[in-house]
């Protein structure tokens, strides 16, 4: 597991990439997935060599199906990955940029290590 605690964003942020884009993180192991009231998929939380990462897609997507991959519909807005390690030290940011068809999401990062440390597999947003 990386420690974060002299690390900056975008040092946190590339080790993350590499963690999921690793050959040995060949299937996705999901501690925790949140979807916004209508059942969209906004953002998960990810067991990876490097630590639990946030995975989410900022910016506008393509409505899709419902979870999971947005299938665009005649349009080609894919938005943008965001990824992150979800450890965190006193100086790191508790706000995680999301988005999902409804519009943009900001998750608590203390609020997404609570869920996995509760075994809670699903965050609903009101």
């Amino acid at each position: 597991m990386a420690k974060t605690s002299n690390l900056s964003a975008p040092e946190r942020r590339r080790i993350a990439e590499q963690a999921l884009d690793s050959p040995e993180q060949r299937t996705e192991d999901v501690l925790v997935r949140v979807q916004c009231g209508r059942g969209h998929h906004v953002a998960a939380v990810l067991d990876t060599a490097a630590g639990p990462v946030f995975r989410s897609v900022t910016g506008l997507h393509a409505h899709g199906d419902r979870d999971y991959v947005d299938t665009g519909h005649g349009s080609h807005q894919n938005g943008t990955r965001y990824v992150d390690l979800l450890a965190a030290d006193d100086f790191t940011d508790d706000a995680l940029p999301a988005s999902c068809e409804c519009g943009p999401h900001t998750l608590s990062r203390v609020r997404l290590v609570t869920a996995i440390a509760e075994y809670e597999r699903l965050i609903q947003l009101p």
